[in-house]
């Protein structure tokens, strides 16, 4: 089983991919020195060339788990089927289910941004990488957050061929500690996060290999 070690890392230097980045970016521009934007900020023609590798994810409380409210025609495309609706946490084991979960509420309830990087075979036996970056957003006139997030493959799925996901595997999941100058009120949930802010930023690293 895979083991939680802590690491001292800031800004986007453990994120890989260049979607990532420019996304990560964007919202960092955006939130300046608060906790995040808000939905209305978040300006999809400002990203265009990536807006088909973005999703937005909400919590399912009824589930207690998350789900895509809307997802982007490129993620769609590399798990050969529409996402919008479906349960994010489906057709991960126990353990990965529940590490991934864990870092979308951090996102949710402490508007901390996640780096989730996985690894998707495909039906024809494929091995794809992929990166998870989850930002938070407030919504207008309200305490609650939804997830900005991007999912974006290093190789594209166009190229692949196949039809459908088989397997998954997450490699790491990483919390990207940053600085608020104003405090967010916290957002209540089923069940809250304890307090997880170490005293310098830091980063949760999930061992499971190399991408």
């Amino acid at each position: 089983m895979m083991q939680d070690q802590i690491f001292h890392e800031a800004g986007d230097g453990q994120i890989l991919h260049p979607g990532s980045r420019a996304l990560f970016r964007y919202w960092e521009t955006l939130r300046a020195e608060r906790p995040c934007p808000t939905r209305e900020e978040f300006e999809l023609t400002s990203v265009k060339t990536i807006l088909a590798d973005l999703a937005v994810i909400d919590r399912d409380y009824l589930r207690s788990s998350f789900k895509f409210r809307l997802a982007g025609t490129r993620i769609c495309a590399l798990f050969g089927q529409s996402l919008t609706g479906r349960n994010i946490l489906e057709n991960w084991d126990n353990f990965e289910s529940d590490v991934i979960s864990r870092h979308l509420m951090t996102v949710l309830n402490q508007q901390q941004p996640a780096v989730v990087r996985m690894r998707l075979t495909t039906d024809r036996g494929q091995v794809v990488a992929a990166e998870l970056v989850a930002l938070p957003v407030q919504m207008r006139g309200s305490h609650r957050f939804q997830i900005i997030a991007g999912l974006f493959p290093f190789r594209a799925a166009q190229s692949l061929g196949h039809t459908s996901i088989s397997n998954r595997e997450l490699v790491s999941a990483r919390v990207i500690w940053t600085e608020h100058v104003q405090s967010a009120v916290p957002v209540e949930l089923n069940h809250p996060l304890p307090d997880m802010r170490p005293s310098k930023r830091s980063l949760t690293l999930i061992n499971g290999g190399k991408i």
